[in-house]
Parts: C-alpha cells; structure tokens; sequence
C-alpha cells in the first residue's frame, strides 16, 4: 500500500522521513509514497527525500500567497520553501497539483508561479528564492508526467506518447515561448479527453 501523507514544515517531513527509512532501509520503495505539500525542508533532508524514492506532491500556486507570510515566520528557514530546484537536482520526483479549493484549480497558475516565484504583482522583484525556479518545461512535466507517476499511470498518462491515452488541451498560446507572466493569461482553446473533443471546456 503507498502512502500519501500531509507535511509541510520540516521537523514534520522529517518524521516522515525517519519513519519510512525504519520501514524500508535507506532505499527506494517499489511503492511510491509520496509527502502532500513539502512546503519547507531541512536542507539535509532533500537529497534524503530523493534517496527514499519519495515523491514531492507539491503546489506552486502557493508561493503566490504565502511567501511573505514564510519569510516573516520560517526567517532563513525559507530558504528551503517549495524548493523545486533542490529537489530536482537531488533527483526527486516532483507531482504537481492545485490543492483546490484551498488554491486556485488553474494548472497554469502553478506553472507561473514554479517559474517567476512571484505573486500576482510580481513581488518580489526577480522572484523569491530565484534559485528554486524551474524551467517552463519542468513545471508542465510536475504537472503532467509527474502527476501521472505519482498515481502510478504514466504507462497510460502524463506524456503525448504513442500507446497513451490521448488526454490533452489546446492553448491560446506557446507557454513555452511567450513572457512567463502571460503563462497564467493563457486560455485553453478546447479539451481532449481519451481521444474525443470535450465541449465546454
């Protein structure tokens, strides 16, 4: 059985950590467990996450609201706030979502906010924690592949491959092109859901 388990401060993530290394060794589960949020680690724990096989479940559109609120609170500890390069880089997988209704549903919101780390004013100016950013190219596979492997369905989802179910939207735009601060203006143009154009969405 995987499991799915809330934490978002750090002394948090780490009993979850220390239980899960007690349970399997310091190796990667054949099940994927996964930390909903990982909102602020140590940073000895990151490499450690990666090492575990766990997945970092976490949520972009988040820094958009909560990053003054972190540094008044966690102070330097911030640091290590929805640190998506860290993770990355240590080998983590990243599955993003929405965390809806608590944050906004609009994965293109996320997809901003993991690349500018700003809110909707574009505060701070040059992001918060700029090296945590991601390329536009990893935000949407936290939220594509990544998702997918999470749930353990990226056999059948998460990539336009071959053999996949054809699961897909058409933008009004190149997110990959355009200024990172229109990504969130971008409108989808039509669903295809399995195959089949979805009306009405």
């Amino acid at each position: 059985l995987s499991l799915t388990i809330h934490a978002i401060g750090d002394r948090a993530i780490r009993d979850v950590l220390d239980v899960l290394s007690e349970v399997q060794g310091e190796q990667p589960s054949a099940l994927r467990h996964r930390i909903e949020h990982v909102q602020c680690l140590h940073p000895d724990d990151i490499h450690r996450l990666a090492q575990l096989g766990v997945i970092a479940s976490m949520q972009p559109p988040h820094i958009m609201d909560d990053w003054a609120v972190a540094d008044r609170v966690w102070g330097q500890r911030a640091r290590y706030a929805y640190a998506f390069r860290s993770l990355l880089d240590a080998g983590a997988n990243l599955a993003f979502g929405s965390d809806c209704p608590v944050a906004p549903l609009n994965p293109l919101l996320g997809i901003q906010a993991a690349v500018l780390r700003q809110d909707r004013e574009g505060r701070p100016t040059g992001g918060w924690y700029p090296a945590e950013r991601l390329t536009v190219a990893e935000a949407v596979r936290g939220y594509t592949l990544g998702a997918a492997y999470a749930v353990g369905l990226e056999d059948v989802l998460g990539s336009i491959t071959p053999g996949k179910l054809a699961d897909m939207v058409v933008l009004s735009g190149d997110i990959f092109t355009i200024p990172p601060e229109e990504i969130s203006d971008t409108q989808v143009d039509y669903t295809i859901f399995d195959g089949q154009i979805v009306p009405g969405m």
